[in-house]
């Protein structure tokens, strides 16, 4: 009974390293994604074409709240030509999950943007999907939804 006991300690303990390397790795691949969040914030509102390029995958499906689609070529179009220009954001209840090599990223974010001629205020909640390659995390869809008023 002592020996089996001890064996199922010594099991036990031989495998809190491997669990706690796991925790470490999900905490950097987190990080890392939620880096790449805030570079996203930082090029909208800077209006980084470069850096967008950068961030989106080519197969970059882009849903806005009012349910228009954009790919990639059409968004950083809009960016580029200051069509559409983001002049501010706030974003809370940042959540970042990773499977493997994909991560969903959950947020509220309350957005001010200049958007052909006009302003629009949008307060809502975004889905992110990243997926990681050779080159680093990519963002593949933007979906936002709005919150009721």
């Amino acid at each position: 009974m002592k020996l089996t006991l001890l064996l199922a300690a010594v099991f036990a303990s031989a495998s809190l390293p491997a669990f706690s390397q796991e925790k470490k790795s999900s905490n950097s691949l987190e990080q890392a994604v939620l880096k790449l969040e805030q570079q996203w914030e930082d090029a909208l509102i800077n209006s980084d074409v470069a850096a967008l390029e950068r961030i989106y995958d080519d197969t970059l499906i882009y849903t806005h709240s009012n349910g228009s689609v954009d790919n990639k070529a059409t968004y950083v179009g809009k960016i580029k030509s200051g069509a559409t220009k983001y002049q501010s954001m706030k974003r809370d209840d940042i959540k970042v999950s990773v499977y493997g090599n994909a991560a969903v990223v959950t947020c509220h974010w309350e957005v001010h943007v200049l958007a052909n001629g006009g302003k629009i205020d949008t307060n809502a909640r975004y889905l992110h999907a990243y997926v990681k390659q050779k080159d680093g995390w990519k963002m593949v869809a933007h979906q936002a939804t709005l919150i009721a008023k």
